[in-house]
């Protein structure tokens, strides 16, 4: 299988979309389907992450997935609500490729969740820009989500997602469904494409949500 290595021109340009308020994004419930939101991380002010957290609750999330290798909720979401369930499946967003094992891991515990109408997952990371909508991605392409579709409908439904990593997503997913190589490429151009049709500010919005860390 031919490795297609990241364009990483296309999310570190300042260049493409740039939503309004991205800052209010950050972590704002972003429903891709009815099942799988994505979102930014809890607030550092404990009381403030418990009033979001009671909010995710509220909005029917049964299970968080965290994408952060910096970070880890796991006490702080027992303690407040013993009923969620919380994965935490973290890695650094430096912005190399991601591997074969995070997509398994994600995957994994997604595809237990989803097998199940009623539960809801949250899938985030620090910012909800890179590792949380990839992460979504690859959850949803094991669902059965056509590749460019669920781009698409991540992008639709959380504005600030560059989903990066959707790009190694797809070459994992080629190679765990025994594409042929010809197939595997022409799903890799596919996502390419898209990704260089809808470019996003990246720079823009990290800039934006990073002058309000303290907010």
């Amino acid at each position: 299988m031919t490795y297609h290595p990241i364009p990483h021109a296309l999310f570190a340009a300042p260049t493409g979309a740039r939503p309004a308020a991205p800052h209010i994004l950050w972590r704002q419930l972003c429903w891709v389907t009815d099942q799988v939101a994505i979102s930014g991380d809890l607030h550092p002010s404990p009381s403030m992450a418990a009033v979001q957290l009671d909010e995710w609750a509220e909005s029917g999330i049964t299970d968080v997935m965290d994408m952060r290798f910096e970070a880890n909720d796991a006490r702080f979401v027992a303690q407040r609500h013993p009923a969620m369930r919380y994965h935490w499946l973290g890695v650094d967003d430096e912005g190399g490729p991601r591997d074969a094992a995070w997509f398994e891991a994600i995957t994994r515990v997604s595809a237990e969740i989803l097998a199940d109408p009623g539960r809801k997952v949250l899938v985030h990371c620090h910012m909800g820009i890179n590792r949380g909508p990839s992460a979504a991605y690859a959850a949803l392409l094991a669902a059965g989500g056509d590749p460019v579709d669920t781009l698409a409908a991540i992008r639709s439904a959380r504005p600030i997602a560059s989903a990066m990593y959707s790009l190694d997503a797809i070459q994992w997913w080629a190679i765990r469904t025994g594409m042929s190589p010809t197939e595997s490429a022409a799903a890799h151009a596919a996502v390419l494409a898209w990704h260089r049709e809808h470019p996003l500010d990246v720079p823009y919005c990290i800039s934006r949500i990073g002058n309000r860390y303290a907010a």
